[in-house]
């Protein structure tokens, strides 16, 4: 902090500022100096024409890459837009050594060479990076070390940083520190995440292991990564991991308060995990909501209906409410179907297309077979129930049934079996006087 506080001294500021011109004076506007700017900027304006045609034949290449590896499709697709840093590149690499023998100093176009190289050894390095935006700013980061180091600034810069400190109880925080962590923080963040992208996609190969197993795997390596990121980090800026677990331990209980539904959310989601009572595929209903599960998430489950609905029932609820799952044990599947027919019909025909009609149906098994019981006798009617069999319950169970009782039509037609209307049957007692009465128009 003293070293902050001397930095905005008025006499310290002056004296930075003489030294600022000292070297303008002294390195830059000089004649050698001047003349060798105008050799970059001349290299600039020759390799600007020069790398149209490189750029044209590297994309040439790259069309015809389309068959080879993928790292190296990608390593490619970057090469065109290098073309002009490459160019530049290779002009310095002849004016430096030129100068060099004409004994003409060349310490400015050695810095525009060395930036250049190091420009494209990054490009190049972070290729294989598929993130554009990661890649991005790696690129910038690397680029800005590399071009402070080849000029002779990093380590004053680095100086600076580490004096703008916070003191301590048993060290000290500086901003170099600070930042050091951040892309620390950064890098660890993201091979975490490429190894929680492999592991993922591992698991996803697997035959031997459940969905639900796959999917608290799946969650349990990223928290696990995720906690050793934060841990790492913490350790490296010189945080007290033990005073960090005792106020960790106390924000939990506070949490805990809180957050309580949050909470019971994330540990059913666990338990339905653990006893792999609801997992991805199965088909459930849970009050009036039926469809089929896509994905078990920390909080809740997705759940996708037949009408293209997505809902998201909170996993407390699939502990504490009653659920109906279609596809538990197996997918094998009863579906009952009521109709009547009148009492003038050939019942037992009936019973016979029934049976038939529904073996034809597509979807519905024929092992279990398809079985008709007479249910009752009915007002108008006498009923019966009609038991079928899927395998499929996430492919819908409304519309086998409507494909189902569209056959049964067509064969009752067919076959002289009459579906009754409601019939109600009025006796006049002797002796009762019945009044017709006529209106206008009638």
């Amino acid at each position: 902090m003293e070293n902050a506080v001397a930095w905005l001294d008025p006499v310290w500021i002056e004296n930075v500022q003489m030294q600022a011109e000292h070297w303008l004076l002294t390195e830059v506007l000089t004649w050698t100096s001047l003349v060798q700017l105008a050799v970059v900027a001349l290299g600039a304006l020759v390799a600007w024409p020069l790398a149209r045609p490189v750029r044209h034949g590297i994309a040439r290449v790259a069309e015809r890459s389309a068959t080879w590896d993928y790292r190296i499709r990608q390593v490619i697709s970057q090469l065109p837009g290098l073309a002009f840093p490459a160019v530049y590149f290779v002009l310095m690499l002849i004016a430096v050594p030129a100068a060099a023998s004409a004994g003409f100093p060349s310490h400015i176009m050695t810095i525009a060479m060395s930036l250049l190289a190091a420009w494209l050894v990054i490009k190049l390095a972070v290729s294989v990076i598929s993130n554009r935006e990661i890649a991005r700013t790696i690129t910038a980061t690397a680029w800005t070390i590399a071009a402070l180091n080849i000029v002779g600034l990093l380590d004053p810069l680095i100086n600076v940083l580490d004096g703008l400190a916070i003191p301590l109880d048993e060290g000290r925080i500086s901003l170099l520190t600070v930042i050091k962590a951040v892309v620390l923080l950064v890098v660890l963040w993201w091979l975490s995440s490429a190894a929680g992208r492999f592991v993922t996609t591992r698991l996803k190969r697997s035959q031997t292991l459940t969905p639900s197993i796959k999917v608290l795997a799946e969650k349990t390596i990223k928290i696990g990564l995720l906690a050793a990121v934060i841990l790492v980090t913490l350790d490296y800026i010189g945080v007290d991991l033990t005073a960090f677990a005792v106020f960790t331990g106390a924000l939990g209980v506070g949490l805990g308060f809180g957050l309580q539904k949050v909470v019971s959310n994330l540990i059913s989601g666990f338990i339905l995990l653990i006893d792999r009572s609801i997992k991805p595929g199965d088909v459930i209903e849970i009050g009036e909501t039926f469809g089929w599960v896509t994905s078990l998430g920390a909080r809740y489950v997705a759940l996708t209906t037949r009408d293209g609905r997505e809902w998201l029932i909170p996993n407390e609820d699939l502990i504490t409410q009653q659920v109906i799952n279609w596809s538990y044990s197996n997918k094998l599947l009863r579906l009952p179907m009521r109709f009547g027919i009148s009492y003038q019909s050939d019942v037992k025909k009936a019973m016979a297309l029934a049976v038939e009609v529904a073996k034809g149906v597509d979807r519905v098994y024929e092992d279990p077979a398809p079985v008709c019981r007479l249910i009752g006798f009915g007002d108008s009617s006498v009923d019966f129930e009609l038991r079928i069999w899927i395998s499929d319950p996430e492919g819908g169970v409304v519309n086998v049934k409507s494909a189902v009782y569209v056959a049964l039509w067509e064969a009752f037609h067919e076959n002289g079996i009459e579906l009754p209307y409601p019939q109600r049957d009025i006796h006049i007692k002797p002796g009762s006087k019945i009044e017709v009465q006529s209106s206008a128009g009638d």
